[in-house]
């Protein structure tokens, strides 16, 4: 049965590379951060881009709300989509929608692009 196993493994990914699909690898190594994401998060547009920086020794705490529970963490250079707010959070908090639903502290995002 293990031979039968191996057969069919060949077959089916010669299969897939002859017909052009394309294999997606992830490596998770001791570094990678797996971050939950919410169970009914719903599609949301976002209004800009920003980049992660200027953390020193730590990453960026991705929270709830503004001073809420810790969710998440970033490390610099990632790239977040920051979501619409109605400016309730007060002018330290930014809301993003990716890669992590969540509010960061705005000192640590540089090089934000706008659409609007």
């Amino acid at each position: 049965m293990n031979n039968w196993k191996k057969y069919l493994m060949n077959t089916t990914c010669t299969s897939l590379f002859l017909l052009g699909f394309n294999t997606v690898v992830l490596a998770v190594t001791s570094k990678t951060k797996i971050v939950p994401t919410p169970k009914y998060q719903l599609a949301q547009t976002s209004i800009g881009y920003c980049t992660v920086s200027g953390l020193t020794y730590s990453s960026l705490n991705v929270r709830e709300r503004p001073n809420g529970k810790i969710i998440g963490s970033l490390e610099n250079g990632a790239v977040v989509a920051i979501g619409v707010t109605d400016g309730s959070e007060g002018e330290n908090w930014t809301r993003i929608i990716r890669p992590i639903e969540g509010y960061v502290w705005a000192k640590y995002l540089i090089d934000c692009k706008y659409k609007y």
